[in-house]
């Protein structure tokens, strides 16, 4: 088509229609040499990190933590005062009443977005900590019979450097996906695929300070040869299948500040920190190219969309606020997903979230049980999540 032609039709037709316009354009695929682009423009954290509009890298500590920054085990919460101590957490999201859940432009029923679970593991002894954490997706691929499972695991160590007031870590991550028969239809995957990478960060405390500043790194991850055993990866069930996969190398960088009475880096000897706080982060995520990069639902209509091209960065801010001290926190953020794939924008996200005390129990010590919530919302995206766990 002219150029000049397409954007007078695009004058007169709206710029929202001729941007899902040029989305659906794809080519199809004559041979293997692509990869897929697994990226994550989304917030997936705990309920406090996505609540906050996905903000953490200086604020999130313990297993949750280490889904941004590979220091956070070691980072102690100021009433932990034991030799030892561990945490975990354990988070469900829901995605399916997305139409557009990873904003390639092309939309789909309500109930098409992905389905997330996120849990981990971490363990202090003394100044060294441990951490693993996972994060498994699994959704439908619009037009085809196929379904995506991915899995990412991090497992990390950390120290703190008491001298600098700094924590530091490192480890590795890998990258798992699988292709196979929708909703438990018979016939083997079409295909899996695995790479690994590394993964580092830090986190300064300045002692008898208000703030915190975090920053974390990862590496690309490019996947080795798709492994099947059901056919020809040249045509297996009418599939070319892909060479790898990329998932692109990233860079977060993030503040936090804590109003309260008292300095938020101090011991407390109490075991909980029972004070009304105002507590705000904010991070740059910088997401680097996948080189050969192409969207996996294209893939799934045997077709290629360009995805990766450029490198994209994503602001992400957000506030906390204790309003009943050791009892109620209530979460507010927003935050910027970059466009990710050739001619479909970006979108801005609005966040929210609370957590509320329900009980208190003796295991190993005092604890207090809390249940939160928290929602992402953005055009055509919609992630909800629900978690039961421990007040810290």
């Amino acid at each position: 088509m002219v150029p000049g032609l397409r954007w007078r039709l695009c004058w007169w037709a709206g710029v929202a229609a001729c941007a899902a316009a040029g989305a659906a354009a794809a080519d199809p695929i004559v041979d293997r040499e692509f990869a897929i682009d697994f990226y994550e423009g989304v917030a997936i954290g705990d309920t406090a990190q996505v609540g906050m509009g996905g903000a953490g890298a200086a604020r999130v500590a313990g297993s949750a933590g280490t889904l941004l920054n590979a220091s956070a085990p070691a980072v102690r919460g100021s009433t932990d005062n034991d030799g030892w101590s561990w945490d975990y957490h354990l988070d469900v999201l829901t995605g399916q009443y997305s139409s557009d859940y990873d904003n390639n432009g092309a939309v789909a029923d309500d109930a098409s977005g992905a389905s997330l679970l996120t849990g981990g593991l971490a363990l202090r002894i003394g100044d060294w900590s441990g951490a693993v954490t996972v994060t498994g997706q699994r959704a439908p691929l619009e037009g085809s019979a196929l379904e995506a499972e991915a899995l990412r695991v991090k497992v990390v160590a950390a120290r703190w450097l008491p001298r600098l007031d700094l924590a530091v870590g490192a480890g590795f991550q890998s990258v798992s996906l699988e292709l196979s028969p929708r909703d438990g239809a018979d016939g083997e995957a079409l295909f899996g695929i695995t790479g690994v990478g590394l993964v580092a960060g830090a986190t300064w405390l300045p002692r008898m300070e208000r703030f915190r500043a975090g920053v974390a790194v990862e590496s690309p991850i490019i996947g080795g040869e798709v492994s099947t055993e059901a056919c020809d990866p040249s045509n297996c069930q009418g599939y070319i299948l892909p060479r790898e996969i990329a998932s692109p190398g990233r860079l977060i960088t993030g503040l936090a500040y804590r109003w309260a009475a008292t300095a938020w880096n101090r011991r407390v000897p109490q075991k909980f920190r029972d004070e009304r706080a105002l507590t705000v982060a904010a991070d740059l995520v910088t997401t680097g190219p996948a080189e050969r990069g192409h969207g996996l639902e294209a893939f799934g209509m045997r077709e290629l969309q360009r995805s990766g091209r450029a490198t994209v960065a994503s602001i992400r801010a957000g506030a906390e606020l204790e309003g009943l001290p050791g009892r109620l926190r209530v979460r507010a953020g927003s935050y910027w997903e970059p466009a990710r794939f050739d001619g479909v924008r970006g979108r801005l996200h609005v966040t929210f979230g609370a957590d509320l005390r329900v009980f208190e129990l003796y295991l190993f010590g005092l604890r207090r049980g809390r249940i939160s919530a928290t929602a992402d919302v953005a055009t055509r995206y919609r992630n909800l999540a629900l978690s039961i766990g421990f007040w810290h």
